[in-house]
């Protein structure tokens, strides 16, 4: 049973948050670090998991336990298997599959403007049961998504469905997520242009995104592609706000985290194709 409350605890201070504003905490780095239990005398460290196959939700600490008055205590057994284990192959994502994984980050956003992304109350859940060390899952193969060209599976390849897409924020990117696809999502600060390639610069206060755009991309691309993103650059120099919301390989340059986009489909501009979204702006 998931968690979807917990304490911000430091020496001097102590606020109760839910998965719904996290993110939109001014110290997020710091509240992430410091999350405890809610339960009265419980002191058990919390850590946030951010949105991705699952909603986004609190997990107990490595190692930390709850008292066992605590609606969230579980007892632990360490003969429990869940590792995963086995080959990882990669599946190529179909233009279908990615326009859902792009519409539900729309249908997030809106919601949270609107105020109807409510998290599920912890209020009167049930005690957990203990772990049962016959119920992890050991499967041989493990499906992981990619935009890239050299995937090991084609979209929907042997009837295999097409794997998940987990969701980052520019707040709560991490190594973990370097070498792996994602879907992000952030408001243009900056466009690069030069004949090999385009780099979109993504920033949400202090933490930034680069987005890359590179031989790969414009070799498969329509020509007119470059065109688009030097049209791009001209209306956000103009101090204009535009939101790109894109799937791509995470990856890590110079102690940046980046977004390399293979696929002229694998992206938005306020949720719009870049050619709409450009008609548009010139209307």
């Amino acid at each position: 049973m998931s968690i979807y409350e917990a304490y911000y605890r430091t020496d001097d201070h102590e606020e109760k948050v839910n998965v719904g504003n996290i993110e939109q905490h001014a110290n997020f780095t710091d509240v992430k670090n410091n999350l405890y239990c809610t339960y009265p005398g419980c002191t058990a460290r919390l850590s946030y998991v951010p949105r991705g196959k699952v909603r986004a939700h609190f997990k107990t600490w490595p190692k930390e336990d709850h008292i066992q008055d605590c609606v969230d205590y579980f007892e632990r057994v360490a003969t429990a298997n869940k590792q995963k284990s086995g080959v990882t192959s990669t599946m190529a994502l179909s233009e279908k599959h990615i326009k859902n994984v792009l519409d539900n980050l729309k249908k997030k956003r809106r919601e949270q403007e609107s105020g109807t992304d409510k998290p599920k109350s912890s209020n009167n859940k049930k005690p957990r049961p203990t772990v049962n060390p016959n119920s992890g899952e050991n499967p041989t193969l493990n499906i992981v998504p990619t935009t890239g060209p050299d995937a090991d599976l084609a979209s929907g390849e042997n009837n295999v469905k097409e794997p998940p897409v987990r969701n980052r924020s520019l707040v709560n990117l991490t190594d973990d997520d370097v070498g792996w696809t994602r879907s992000a999502e952030g408001y243009i600060h900056n466009v690069e242009t030069d004949d090999k390639r385009a780099i979109l610069e993504l920033r949400d206060g202090n933490h930034t995104l680069r987005v890359y755009f590179e031989e790969f991309f414009f070799d498969n691309a329509p020509v007119n592609f470059r065109g688009y993103f030097e049209r791009l650059k001209i209306l956000v120099q103009r101090n204009k706000e535009f939101l790109f919301s894109g799937v791509g390989l995470i990856e890590k340059r110079n102690e940046h985290y980046g977004m390399l986009i293979s696929r002229g489909n694998d992206f938005r501009i306020n949720y719009q194709y870049i050619a709409i979204f450009l008609d548009n702006a010139s209307a």
